[in-house]
């Protein structure tokens, strides 16, 4: 969770606070911990999972949490040296020590969240940027480009490049990189690449058991998959959302961990508790802090209505679907953010009041009481 934090990345948070469980705590909560092996065939008829070692594990219910993988790159020359991924903690040490020292020139290749704040941590470095991404704009779809105008015009006024609508079609250099070339023809000088460009996720083996997967497995609202005895959670998680009425993969922290935590009840009691939380995540940079909420893709039979907000360098989205908000993005609003979350799971029909909502005469903080429970909690406490 901290890999991509300026304190980890460069070096002023302490090694052992990167891990979010100690040995012990397996340990004491008899957990068998297995590193550094995979899971490489599900038999359910058997169940039976077999491991990397050529060990197997016969269980009666199985959870699967495989997370997801960083993107690989694989345009021409992608194998040089000074390529860097971020998904383990040595990747993380390896991006650290390049911005531990002294500055260098830097191709960032993608154009979400890591690497929106990758980029402020090199650019304090001293260490010249530029981003290359195949969007019309950074956070491309899931921001609108009335959002990011300020974003962009803050990190193009600190001399980051923003290049637009292009792709790396060659890597340059012989063993290590010198450069790239674009697919527009432009060749740029680098001495360090930086391909953010998504995640994949491992499902292949867990398809060929069975188990119904389209771009994560799915799942029903109580987290569990179309085989006997058998539940995921987590980033490659793809379970229906009662609130948006959709299957969805949510792949943030929060989610994934209350996901684990009802997967385990339901595993283990005879009554079934279903998932219910609103997806969210959050990025911090450059002085803004942006939020999204629910589901945010501007579709063509939603609506999407700019809330009115009068402070310097801020914004509000809300996307409706047959008269209730369904998701909403802001910027430096991160209580706002809180108040959609809120309306969000409470499913208020706003059919009658869209105008109130274009015009800000409808305080959106007031449609739903403040919320005290340990979800709401550390909602604000992440928001802030």
């Amino acid at each position: 969770m901290l890999l991509s934090k300026p304190k980890w990345v460069l070096g002023e948070q302490p090694f052992e606070n990167v891990w979010l469980k100690s040995d012990a705590w397996y340990r004491e909560n008899n957990i068998h911990l297995f590193k550094g092996i995979r899971a490489t065939e599900l038999q359910s008829g058997a169940k039976i999972v077999t491991l990397s070692d050529g060990d197997s594990l016969q269980y009666k219910k199985l959870l699967l949490a495989t997370g997801a993988h960083s993107r690989k790159w694989d345009v021409k020359g992608s194998d040089k040296k000074g390529i860097y991924y971020l998904r383990t903690v040595d990747d993380a040490e390896a991006i650290g020590k390049v911005a531990q020292g002294s500055p260098k020139r830097v191709i960032m290749v993608g154009s979400a969240c890591v690497s929106f704040e990758i980029i402020e941590i090199l650019y304090s470095r001293g260490f010249t940027v530029t981003e290359v991404m195949r969007e019309k704009y950074f956070f491309e779809p899931q921001l609108s480009l009335e959002e990011v105008a300020p974003i962009e015009k803050t990190l193009e006024a600190k001399g980051i490049e923003i290049v637009r609508e292009v792709e790396v079609a060659e890597v340059l250099g012989d063993t290590h990189v010198t450069g790239v070339r674009l697919s527009n023809g432009r060749e740029i000088e680098c001495d360090i690449i930086l391909p953010f460009i998504g995640v994949e996720l491992p499902v292949g083996w867990i398809q060929k058991a069975g188990v119904a997967t389209h771009k994560g497995i799915y799942a029903n609202q109580f987290l569990e998959t179309n085989v006997p005895d058998v539940w995921t959670a987590g980033d490659t998680t793809e379970c229906w959302d009662s609130m948006l009425e959709e299957t969805v993969i949510m792949g943030n922290w929060m989610s994934a961990r209350l996901q684990g935590e009802i997967a385990g009840k339901n595993m283990s009691n005879a009554t079934k508790e279903p998932f219910a939380q609103v997806s969210f995540h959050t990025s911090h940079g450059f002085g803004f802090q942006i939020g999204w909420t629910g589901d945010v893709r501007a579709l063509e039979d939603r609506i999407v209505i700019h809330y009115p907000t009068f402070e310097e360098n801020s914004h509000c989205r809300i996307i409706l679907s047959h008269g209730r908000i369904i998701g909403g993005t802001t910027v430096n609003r991160p209580d706002l953010m809180g108040a959609i979350t809120k309306i969000i799971k409470a499913k208020i029909d706003l059919s009658e009041k869209l105008e109130g909502l274009r015009d800000g005469t409808l305080d959106i903080k007031t449609l739903v009481a403040p919320v005290v429970s340990p979800i709401s909690q550390t909602l604000t406490q992440h928001l802030e």
